[in-house]
């Protein structure tokens, strides 16, 4: 028989011993092309210039980051590939018996990888493909781009990226298996099967000893954590004490489970002795016991999976929702009236080259004024708690504007105005970081007093509306709304030009006329234009949120293939177990139960501990994150549950499948 017809035979006859080795080529394939496509889908060339210098540092990104993921992936399917060299190694020693040269052997094990390489590569592109297409359509979510210039695009630059990262990796794993087959024993080949682990005798009470220590490393960085943050600091070493008792007990944990749930197990009778359960306890803690140090890192990855994809995909949900409500108009202007004068904005733009006539079909102006009174007196008899962002706001004073100024922006934005006696007043704010203290106020001050008129208060509720524009989730951190006669005597602060445009207006044409004014130092005139700020918020969306997910998925891939591996390795080598059960009498049923039970188990350890980090680290970082960019965001893991279900899930289903294939053979 020809060497061909052998390596065709082989690949077929062993096609299941591939499965996860193919699933975890072409999911890597898949990811690493759809990833890497992205850049050349057409939509993305209509963005304005905020948009595209975000968008092409994605780009180089994604590019970076999928160097250091190839490598990372190469030493994973190497890894892979050693499974299936130990399963074949008999078969391998057979070859050898019947006088077949090793060099031979080497180039039959070297093409059925290159077969299996050849079809997961082609299989990941196209599944690739489809992925990169869905991946595309969020892309343009993200970064705010009307969904109906998606177009369906193939990239020839990630096909060939793809191509040839993954042609290196196969290279590298067909010369490592002809290092590995070259360099065996043929006695090595022909016992392989009856390796077994040998078993010591252990010390039921060390163990205990340190599960209990392990518990309280755990305790003792939790209690670390929650105290003083995730953050590092200079000022104390509490960060990096929290995380080495973390990464201590849980090696402590994993290395001591073993005994202390067998130990736990044995004490229910019941269930220990009923069928099949005393070999599925033993199983269980041989696999713990043995893969201890994989789990620990395993466990570390999958932390950090949960808390990347649920931090980036709640965050950019928050500032999507935030960046609809944060810009109610085309363009605003703001001028500092300390610095300015008090003048009409609009005129000056006119001396400046910007007839802004020419680019609004609506236009108002409307002022800002100082109380006298600040927000610490605002915010009298309440313990305020503030972002270290806002520590100012306390002693500035309160911001003042007229009801007929807060109407006239209210009509731009189409909504109704708003009714106010003479003798009254409101309050408004849509600042997270204030909002609540600004309510308390409301409720603690039935009148108050400004500029020497008593006012009563309106309504119990504080208006959350968006009378200009600075920053998402930022617009207004507590403002007075008051009648004119009682503003007349105050100090103006700022005056602000809102703006909506005409239809069709190119909105790049007005942003290169206002850079240079927005950098102008020795006047107070600042803008802020609702395209730019959609685009860099947006754009900061899909930064956050591509690299998290991508991060998070290539994280997930590689523990699920590490879990799927370790437990097809160690059912290949308890493979004569099995055979005893059923001669013993165990139904075909009871061994897959069997088997199912402790794969699941398997998956599952490292997942819960996981879990459990997560949900306490998420906590601790989302207030990193609402701290960073005042916003205030609420955890989503649906993103998270449905990469799990569908990564681990399927590495979880074909490890099963393979196992019970094997076991049935």
């Amino acid at each position: 028989m020809t060497s061909f017809k052998l390596i065709l035979r082989n690949t077929h006859k062993n096609i299941r011993d591939y499965l996860v080795y193919f699933l975890t080529l072409t999911l890597s394939v898949s990811l690493f092309y759809a990833f890497n496509s992205i850049s050349d889908q057409p939509a993305f060339s209509n963005m304005g210039m905020t948009g595209t210098l975000l968008y092409d540092q994605l780009g180089i990104l994604l590019s970076a980051l999928s160097v250091v993921i190839a490598v990372v992936l190469a030493f994973l399917i190497i890894y892979a590939n050693q499974f299936l060299l130990k399963r074949r190694k008999k078969e391998l020693g057979v070859y050898m018996t019947l006088g077949m040269k090793k060099g031979r052997i080497s180039r039959l094990f070297a093409g059925e990888t290159l077969c299996v390489g050849v079809v997961a590569l082609a299989s990941g592109l196209i599944l690739g493909f489809l992925f990169s297409q869905g991946l595309s359509l969020i892309a343009l979510k993200l970064f705010a781009i009307e969904l109906d210039k998606f177009q369906i695009v193939f990239s020839a630059g990630a096909f060939r990226q793809t191509v040839l990262c993954f042609a290196i990796i196969f290279f590298i794993v067909m010369l490592f298996n002809v290092w590995s087959v070259t360099n065996v024993k043929l006695i090595d080949l022909l016992t392989a099967s009856r390796k077994n682990e040998s078993i010591k005798a252990e010390n039921r009470v060390l163990p205990i000893c340190l599960f209990v220590l392990s518990l309280i490393c755990i305790g003792i960085s939790a209690v670390l954590f929650n105290k003083n943050g995730i953050l590092p600091s200079r000022e104390n070493m509490s960060f990096q004490i929290a995380g080495v008792a973390l990464v201590v007990g849980t090696f402590l944990l994993f290395h001591s489970l073993s005994t202390v749930f067998i130990q736990v197990v044995r004490a229910g009778k019941e269930f220990y002795l009923k069928g099949l359960n005393t070999f599925l306890v033993c199983q269980i803690s041989s696999k713990i016991r043995t893969n201890y140090f994989v789990v620990t890192i395993i466990c570390g990855l999958l932390t950090i999976t949960i808390c990347a994809v649920s931090i980036g995909a709640s965050t950019a949900l928050a500032m999507n929702e935030l960046s609809k409500a944060a810009t109610p108009y085309d363009l605003n202007v703001l001028s500092n009236v300390s610095i300015d004068g008090d003048n009409d904005i609009a005129e000056y733009l006119a001396t400046q080259d910007v007839i802004m006539s020419d680019y609004a079909e609506d236009m108002e102006q409307i002022s800002i004024y100082e109380a006298d009174m600040t927000y610490a007196e605002l915010f009298e008899g309440q313990n305020v708690e503030l972002w270290p962002i806002d520590e100012k706001i306390p002693d500035s004073r309160v911001s003042v504007m007229t009801v007929s100024d807060f109407n006239r922006a209210l009509v731009m934005q189409g909504k109704k105005p708003i009714m106010l006696n003479n003798d009254e007043y409101l309050l408004n704010c849509n600042y997270n970081g204030t909002y609540q203290h600004v309510s308390a106020a409301l409720q603690s001050h039935s009148e108050i007093v400004i500029g020497g008129t008593t006012l009563q208060r309106a309504s119990n509720e504080v208006l959350q509306e968006t009378y200009f524009m600075t920053s998402v989730g930022n617009n207004d951190r507590g403002t007075l709304i008051v009648p004119e006669h009682v503003a007349a005597v105050l100090e103006k602060d700022v005056n602000v030009l809102l703006v909506q445009y005409k239809p069709d207006v190119d909105s790049n044409e007005i942003l290169q006329k206002m850079i240079p004014i927005g950098l102008d130092e020795t006047r107070g005139y600042r803008y802020a234009e609702k395209n730019m700020m959609y685009e860099m918020f947006y754009g900061l969306n899909a930064l956050v949120s591509f690299l998290c997910c991508y991060i998070g998925l290539i994280f997930l891939l590689i523990c699920a293939a590490l879990l799927a591996l370790k437990q097809l390795t160690e059912t290949t080598d308890n493979i004569y177990r099995y055979g005893l059960l059923q001669k013993l009498g165990a139904r075909r049923r009871q061994i897959n139960r069997t088997l199912f039970t402790q794969t699941a188990v398997f998956f599952a350890i490292p997942l819960t501990v996981a879990g459990t980090y997560s949900t306490f680290l998420i906590g601790k970082a989302m207030t990193v994150v609402e701290e960073f960019m005042n916003i205030h965001i609420s955890t989503n893991l649906g993103l998270t549950i449905i990469l799990f279900l569908i990564v681990y899930g399927s590495y979880f289903l074909a490890t099963y499948l393979s196992c019970k294939s094997i076991v049935t053979e």
